[in-house]
């Protein structure tokens, strides 16, 4: 089944970098130079390539650079900010977009998750302040 209205990270990462960049009336070249003064050496063409669509992948590294040299957190750069539309988590998994962007804060899970699991992997102090939200959530709720 194709998911063909569902963004892609790296479609979502290429109009995302592109949006920031003209936002802060950065040429191309001017973040390349940006992102080879941080160690990673790119030029105007590998910029161009990326927010023309030309490019078909992103590294960590890359993403995280790319972040740190415009001024945003990587999840901005990651997922469209528009809550409306579909992202693909997984090449076979769409997701509404918001629920992508919680999931890849670590506040809830995608479907058919074990709770046990994911919670096991939240470091002690963010836990303790999600159930403490929760219970916070649940006294107002009267529950």
């Amino acid at each position: 089944m194709e998911h063909l209205d569902a963004v892609t990270p790296v479609e979502a990462i290429a109009q995302r970098v592109r949006e920031a960049r003209n936002r802060r009336g950065m040429t191309a070249q001017e973040l390349a130079n940006d992102l080879t003064s941080r160690g990673l050496p790119w030029d105007r063409q590998t910029v161009t390539k990326l927010e023309t669509g030309r490019r078909q992948n992103v590294s960590v590294v890359e993403l995280l650079t790319l972040a740190r040299a415009l001024h945003v957190a990587p999840i901005h750069l990651l997922v469209p900010l528009e809550d409306g539309g579909t992202y693909m988590a997984t090449p076979n998994e769409p997701v509404k977009t918001a629920r992508a962007r919680y999931w890849i804060r670590g506040i809830v899970p995608l479907g058919h998750t074990d709770m046990r699991i994911f919670k096991t992997e939240v470091p002690a102090a963010e836990l303790r302040a999600w159930d403490a939200e929760e219970q916070e959530k649940q006294d107002g709720e009267g529950l």
